[in-house]
């Protein structure tokens, strides 16, 4: 291995998995053998008690059978079948490596993509470049997710994420809040380039996937603690009555969908292919319906700064779910494919263009 990744490894999140895959593929595509690095991440700022969660240990049992309780037996089983299902998939493409520190002078390291920046669970070093084995470290879409310059401050983390920023050889995020800290910070101008998950693609994945055994379906991506609102269910429980679909909600468990699946990150694509219609109310979820050409309409919650600039850049603006739009008059107005499509094209090669740039300095 000559490149190393800092990034979200470890997390139960299919979307996290294609981002980090999509990452090796291409480093791969340009001549490199890439892995991402395993590292501590730090969960200070949560609070002791969801710091168990995290960090599991003999601690962690009451969090877990809390959560059994909590949530019922059947999502539970469903999150383990997940689990064995997605570190199936990173041993199987050997998505990751050693520990950080088991290696020396790395060619480079790229800090990236998703919520690498964000610190609402605590200040974790390697996310910032700090000390990691390679005279090369820069940044590849990062984004700070919810996370803003006021709550930078909050926490008292100014210099500490400045000195990490400062130190990089090169930086790129994926949204507008992002770019904006960068430059309060620093000063700098971030460059602005595309998920990996639209870097890459996928497109032979996706042409190569069997199509889905199911009948006419929408589909729902969601964190599972997510979209469970009666009022919220009840629409897409409505739209779908009224156009024959089954609700299929694959990767994420809800007891309301008719079908849920348990899928490996890239057979999710073909999920998304061949779905009727899409509701997420996820990043990943909306990137994984672009590159797929399906049609979506979208929840925003709360701060979610990377999911609206993300609709803005890609045109998408009027596929968000509010009162005075419903699901109806949303997938009644189809997609402009050609047009996204050509911007996804424009972004791929600014985005290349950054990543081998960066690679070379």
């Amino acid at each position: 291995m000559n490149i190393g990744i800092i990034t979200h490894y470890d997390v139960h999140n299919h979307g996290a998995l294609l981002q980090l895959n999509a990452v090796v593929k291409v480093l791969k595509q340009k001549g490199y053998d890439a892995a991402a690095l395993q590292f501590e991440k730090n969960y200070d700022f949560l609070g002791i008690e969801l710091k168990d969660k995290y960090n599991i240990s003999l601690r962690s049992i009451p969090y877990y059978v809390n959560y059994m309780f909590e949530r019922g037996i059947r999502k539970t089983l469903f999150n383990i079948e997940k689990k064995r299902l997605l570190d199936g998939f990173k041993m199987r493409e050997r998505l990751v490596g050693g520990y950080y520190t088991s290696y020396k002078n790395l060619n480079a390291i790229v800090v990236g993509s998703d919520e690498v920046f964000a610190l609402h669970t605590g200040p974790t070093p390697a996310f910032f470049g700090h000390a990691l084995p390679s005279d090369n470290v820069f940044a590849y879409a990062g984004s700070f997710g919810p996370t803003t310059i006021d709550s930078i401050k909050e926490w008292h983390c100014e210099a500490f994420v400045k000195s990490g920023l400062e130190n990089m050889t090169n930086i790129s995020v994926r949204d507008k809040n992002s770019a904006d800290i960068v430059r309060e910070l620093t000063g700098m101008e971030a460059a602005r380039v595309c998920d990996p998950v639209i870097l890459y693609g996928y497109s032979k994945e996706i042409e190569a996937l069997p199509k889905v055994d199911l009948k006419p379906y929408l589909l729902v991506y969601a964190y599972d603690n997510n979209m469970n609102d009666a009022e919220e269910v009840e629409l897409v429980k409505a739209y779908a009555r009224t156009k024959g679909l089954q609700i299929v909600g694959p990767g994420f468990y809800h007891k309301w969908c008719d079908k849920n699946i348990n899928v490996d990150p890239v057979t999710l694509l073909s999920y998304f292919r061949d779905a009727e219609c899409v509701v997420t109310d996820t990043f990943h979820g909306s990137v994984m319906s672009i590159i797929t050409n399906t049609e979506v309409a979208v929840r925003l919650r709360g701060n979610q700064n990377k999911l609206g600039n993300l609709l803005d850049e890609y045109g998408l603006n009027d596929r968000v779910i509010s009162e005075s739009k419903t699901l109806d008059q949303l997938f009644a107005k189809h997609i402009d494919w050609d047009a996204v499509n050509a911007e996804v094209c424009r972004r791929r090669e600014i985005s290349d263009k950054y990543l081998t740039e960066s690679l070379k300095r």
